[in-house]
């Protein structure tokens, strides 16, 4: 939800984009032999800093492999995912794609993704919660590389001036909070829509509301615990959130929270270098998200896979296996800020005696999956819309949620 980051968004496609994307495919047919150099492609949406990170750390791979080449693809196209698809239907495409959850359960459902056996390591390596978009049978078919889930910043100088000691715990505290934290041009809090369903998604399960039934097949997030969490954030626009949520993305709300404008905001740790480098040090912390029937946050990030289309899989999977590692994934976290994927690096100094960084592992612990059927992309979407109709006045909560599982169960169907 990405993050981030953006990841989650991106600039718009050239048709001669999708011909250099075919050209770079690795379509060379045979195995390569103990001493053939071969290239194997990884598709990914690297920001800046990620790209010049990874390129350093790549030497270190083909030092140690000399015989394989990796070519990375930066596409940070907004038709990334049509392209992609495009490609493998083809018979084409990367040998390794980098995607977001959602798209990684659609992509082995459909059977273009390729079980990673041991490459993957142990699935003790990971939060529970990672692993359910890329597992089918039991069998790991790709790997989480980046780690996300929202959890709430607050800016600790505005809660002290407000006479409130800790972060809100619950709706009821929350709900109270950003109304004692909102006058005049300052706000409590800021929840939005311009990213879809994914900012909505933690408060409908703190609701005890599911987006699917038991067996995942059949919408159900119109119920009524589904309904009163899109009220509370319906009833907070009208009383203690900036105008224009509906469609407002995180970018929106940045500078308001870094200059004391807005006290509370609800983002992912991708937010941590620059919150670092905004001069509000010992001013602004990060909580779990405020629970009511239940704890609840969403997980993001984005998962590797291994392409069925690959004609160097052994290659390819001699690569996840590295980049999995655990001084791998240390010095890719560390160097960028990140939280790390495996769970055993919160142990280590470098995150445990980051306090922003550890809190994370908390949150982590309380994150869900978003649904991994393969039709996940279309219920994201149709959540999304609800969330902004119902934020923008032009719908009710229930009549929003009405249309948008309507529209999941058609696609379900």
């Amino acid at each position: 939800m990405s993050g981030k980051t953006k990841r989650l968004v991106a600039i718009a496609a050239a048709p001669l984009l999708l011909a250099a994307f075919a050209g770079c495919s690795s379509s060379v047919a045979g195995n390569s032999g103990a001493d053939e150099k071969v290239t194997i492609t990884f598709q990914e949406q690297f920001s800046d800093a990620e790209s010049t990170q990874f390129a350093a750390q790549l030497k270190d791979f083909e030092k140690a492999n000399p015989n394989i080449t990796v070519k990375l693809i930066r596409d940070n196209d907004k038709s990334y995912y049509d392209k992609l698809t495009t490609q493998i239907t083809a018979g084409k495409g990367p040998d390794i794609a980098r995607v977001e959850p959602p798209r990684a359960s659609q992509f082995i459902a459909s059977g273009w993704a390729l079980p990673l056996g041991d490459a993957a390591g142990s699935k003790d390596d990971y939060f529970p919660a990672s692993l359910e978009s890329v597992t089918k049978d039991g069998e790991l078919y790709g790997v989480p590389v980046d780690l996300s889930a929202l959890a709430l910043y607050y800016r600790t100088d505005l809660f002290q001036a407000a006479g409130i000691e800790n972060p809100p715990a619950t709706w009821d505290e929350f709900k109270a909070d950003a109304q004692k934290l909102t006058s005049g041009d300052a706000h409590g809090v800021g929840l939005f829509g311009g990213w879809g369903g994914f900012e909505f998604y933690p408060w409908l399960w703190q609701a005890g509301a599911d987006v699917l039934n038991e067996d995942q097949t059949k919408a159900v997030f119109n119920s009524p615990d589904a309904v009163r969490a899109l009220q509370l954030w319906v009833d907070l626009q009208a009383s203690a959130m900036p105008a224009g949520m509906a469609t407002a993305t995180e970018d929106d709300l940045k500078g308001p929270f870094v200059s004391g404008s807005l006290a509370m905001m609800t983002s992912g740790p991708w937010m941590i270098p620059s919150m670092k480098a905004a001069g509000i040090d010992g001013k602004w912390a990060v909580a779990p998200l405020p629970e009511d029937k239940t704890a609840a946050t969403v997980l993001g990030g984005l998962d590797l896979l291994v392409l069925k289309n690959t004609k160097h899989a052994d290659e390819a999977k001699t690569f996840v296996a590295w980049l999995m590692q655990d001084s791998v994934q240390k010095e890719w976290a560390s160097s960028l800020g990140y939280i790390p994927v495996k769970t055993s690096l919160y142990e280590d100094a470098v995150f445990k005696d980051d306090p922003y960084v550890s809190a994370f592992a908390d949150v982590l612990k309380q994150a869900r999956s978003r649904p991994t059927v393969p039709q996940a992309g279309d219920i994201d979407t149709a959540l999304g819309t609800a969330v902004q109709a119902a934020l923008s006045g032009t719908k009710s909560a229930q009549e929003a949620l009405d249309e948008a599982v309507a529209s999941s169960n058609k696609a379900l169907q």
